[in-house]
């Protein structure tokens, strides 16, 4: 059986009389290419503002902490939205929720673009970010309605390498934008970004709940449901997305801190720490993408199944986390900070991949309720990492701290999700 074959839902199910047959969706580069694009527009949508930040705060009239809570108004909206989109698409589909979604977000965008205060403005981030989260959380039930295990593994882990290729990006975005205008345009020039996106998708994504295109539940194997096997265990779910969780914390440690240790502490200009983190995300999705290639092969440690790959993955974070501590406890030069960054980071996109398919695999929930509940634990994790890394101020012991603590209570996490696998996905 030829691994790289793209993984296929067929429904053989009968059509009724004068009806089409519901066509196969396959998970190739034609389904791919539009999953990796509405999965990156939400961090899109807080990096590429991140340089108009203090423009705004002075046109506004305001604060730098009132400011801030653009951003964090916006990622409570990705928390809250993945809860109300999520289960709502295992009601009505995907497809509905998610154009609907673009709209919403298209037009809340140009709202804050024409913010006359702050107030406005944050109440108008706050609804950015619910409708922003449509992508990210059908992004995964969709991979899921479709594919499975190491397939499953490879096109989450592809999708989170492109995310993280953004954040470093992005703010590139907002740097031209504002060499030729005012912190305002950026938002309309996410509005057309996300208006083009939402005509590409109406095209490209087609509805891939089973129950919508007409599956029935009780199916037989091969009679219009996918085959692949699903052995559901809500302790394995529990665990997985407590990996995915963690692991994204650990991520946070270093993105929030990192401004702060390379700009006050190793006196970088923000042109040189742009790179530096432009540098370590280009190693995140390029060790991502590799390892989506080895996934459901055979290598030295045996075939490298999800769960080994998360737990390989884990094991490296664990070790260079340990080296950031360290280097940063031992005064070391930056050269070997970075360096220890960069061996830490490398397996995140392969780790959050493979975790997600892991627990969307596990779940006894439908694939909306499954994909909302993993991502909002991640988000209320994330957000939770910045205040404790900066607690000290502009010091880099908490973010090695917070990093190397998340590293290693993430690899635990793995640990059990293994071992409350059920024994037919442990002997597969």
């Amino acid at each position: 059986m030829n691994r790289r074959r793209a993984a296929t839902v067929i429904d053989q199910t009968p059509a009724p009389k004068g009806s089409r047959r519901t066509r196969a969706i396959t998970l190739g580069a034609a389904l791919m290419a539009p999953l990796i694009i509405i999965s990156a527009m939400p961090p899109l949508g807080t990096s590429a503002y991140l340089p108009g930040l203090p423009a705004a705060t002075e046109s506004l009239n305001t604060s730098t902490a009132t400011a801030q809570l653009t951003l964090t108004l916006y990622i409570v909206g990705l928390a809250v939205g993945q809860l109300v989109i999520g289960p709502l698409s295992d009601r009505i589909g995907r497809r509905p929720p998610l154009l609907l979604s673009i709209v919403a977000f298209v037009a809340l965008t140009v709202g804050v673009a024409l913010s006359p205060t702050i107030t406005v403005m944050l109440i108008f981030r706050f609804l950015q970010g619910i409708a922003a989260s449509a992508g990210m959380v059908l992004g995964r039930a969709i991979v899921h309605d479709i594919a499975t295990g190491d397939r499953a593994a490879r096109a989450m882990s592809t999708i989170m390498a492109a995310g993280l290729v953004v954040p470093a990006l992005a703010p590139l975005l907002g740097a031209v934008v504002l060499a030729f205008a005012d912190w305002r345009m950026i938002f309309l020039v996410l509005a057309g970004l996300g208006a083009l996106v939402g005509v590409w998708v109406t095209f490209a994504i087609p509805e891939t709940h089973p129950r919508r295109r007409g599956v029935p539940d009780a199916a037989p194997a091969g009679r219009g449901r996918p085959q692949r096997p699903h052995h559901p265990s809500m302790p394995r779910f529990i665990f997985a997305t407590l990996v995915v969780s963690l692991a994204f914390a650990s991520m946070y440690a270093y993105v929030s801190a990192s401004p702060f240790v390379f700009q006050q502490i190793y006196g970088f200009t923000p042109t040189g720490y742009a790179l530096t983190g432009a540098g370590l995300a280009f190693v995140m999705a390029t060790v991502g993408i590799l390892g989506t290639r080895l996934l459901g092969y055979r290598t030295p440690l045996g075939v490298l199944t999800p769960d080994l790959a998360v737990i390989s993955g884990l094991t490296v974070l664990v070790i260079g986390s340990a080296l950031v501590l360290i280097v940063v406890l031992s005064g070391a030069p930056v050269a070997w900070l970075i360096a220890a960054l960069a061996l830490a980071v490398s397996p995140l996109a392969i780790i959050f991949g493979s975790a997600t398919s892991i627990a969307m695999d596990a779940s006894p929930l439908p694939g909306g309720t499954a994909s909302a509940i993993l991502g909002t634990t991640q988000a209320l994790f994330g957000a939770a990492t910045p205040p404790l890394v900066g607690i000290l101020g502009p010091d880099a012991r908490p973010m090695a701290f917070a990093l190397a603590i998340a590293a290693a209570l993430a690899l635990g996490a793995s640990v059990l999700a293994n071992r409350s696998a059920p024994a037919a996905v442990r002997e597969a």
